[in-house]
């Protein structure tokens, strides 16, 4: 879960001057350490192999990885039940965890002066806490949408009425609300003609489809997604576009981020980011942060784990293209839900699932 990654460069300058301060060296050089030291949240599978490639080209910093096991979102209670000293310096997360985040103040205020690549941040990119404050560092931009295996369907899949198709029987891996802040519902309400604020056409979904026995496997992470696709368990899923690719590059994958309105299929889209906490190695966490989002590295994480660049400078790859949208894609197909409110649901839509949903399945 962890990496040590100190070079043989900086061990040999920290062992010279540890000798050369005699007495008082044990207590400074472990100051040194821990100053250049930070522990990071992050996901598994080619993001943190990727970050990891992207820190080996440094050596001011160490950094600790502490892999999500489920949802970011999920670290959230965490942070809250150890504030003020989480452990972590520099959390990983998307829109729903950094509005969260900036909703508790957990956030150290970001400026240009500490993360001078800011400035080839889009600005709509940046979240604002309650005293005005930017709060993220934006990394990748990601579209979450409906795909299938072509070469694992029975049939065409046209609709998001084709889920309730019996000829899927068994076929669907749905993620649970712990997935996604629960945008797999979100587009099911948006076809019945409901929204995030008004899920009840979700739920109603959701019920006939746990009941048709379609539902083959509930994700709790996205692991659990790529692993059952890929396996051949299940055929069609809902996840963030840079999952979406990476099986692509495996497997004959059919994205549905560009239908009519009319099928029912939507696309979000979302950014990741880095939050530093306050009251840790902020100056640590700020140097990283503002080495792995310049252009050319920024670029490189992102051909890694098939994310589109926060970066402007940043050159994007072909392959996410089908994830790319213009102006009138946007309004075609996007829908942009009010992120600060989903937020606020992550627990009564979960209780809900538990004691409406699980028991049908």
């Amino acid at each position: 879960m962890f990496e040590n990654s100190l070079s043989r460069r900086k061990f040999l300058k920290d062992a010279a001057s540890a000798t050369a301060l005699s007495t008082l060296a044990p207590l400074m050089a472990n100051r040194a350490y821990a100053a250049d030291t930070i522990t990071a949240t992050e996901w598994g599978g080619s993001y943190v192999d990727g970050i990891k490639m992207i820190a080996a080209k440094q050596s001011d910093i160490q950094v600790n990885w502490q892999l999500y096991s489920g949802g970011a979102a999920a670290v959230l209670p965490k942070i809250k039940a150890t504030w003020p000293k989480p452990g972590i310096d520099l959390l990983a997360g998307w829109d729903l965890v950094l509005q969260a985040v900036a909703r508790e103040g957990w956030a150290e205020p970001v400026t240009v002066e500490k993360v001078p690549n800011l400035a080839d941040i889009p600005s709509k990119l940046l979240i604002k806490d309650g005293a005005g404050n930017i709060i993220n560092i934006p990394r990748s931009i990601v579209s979450i949408s409906w795909f299938y295996r072509e070469d694992n369907a029975p049939f065409v899949i046209a609709k998001i009425d084709d889920l309730l198709d019996p000829r899927l029987k068994g076929k669907i891996c749905f993620p649970s609300p712990a997935c996604n802040s629960n945008l797999q519902m979100v587009a099911l309400a948006l076809h019945r003609g409901g929204d995030e604020r008004n899920m009840e056409p979700a739920w109603d979904f959701v019920k006939e489809l746990a009941r048709s026995g379609n539902i083959g496997r509930v994700a709790t992470a996205d692991t659990d997604i790529t692993n059952s696709i890929s396996s051949g368990e299940t055929c069609i899923s809902f996840q963030g576009g840079s999952y979406v690719i990476g099986l692509a590059r495996d497997f004959k994958i059919k994205y549905l981020t560009k239908m009519d309105p009319e099928s029912g299929f939507r696309t979000f889209l979302y950014q990741e980011a880095w939050c530093v906490l306050k009251g840790g190695s902020t100056d640590a966490a700020f140097k990283f942060a503002n080495f792995a989002i310049n252009a050319e590295n920024n670029e490189e994480f992102n051909r890694n784990i098939a994310g589109i660049p926060a970066n402007i400078k940043a050159k994007t790859s072909d392959e996410v293209k089908p994830m790319v949208f213009n102006s009138e894609e946007m309004d075609r197909y996007i829908h942009i839900p009010d992120w600060a409110y989903v937020s606020e649901q992550a627990d009564a839509w979960m209780k809900r699932w538990e004691q409406e949903v699980v028991p049908l399945l």
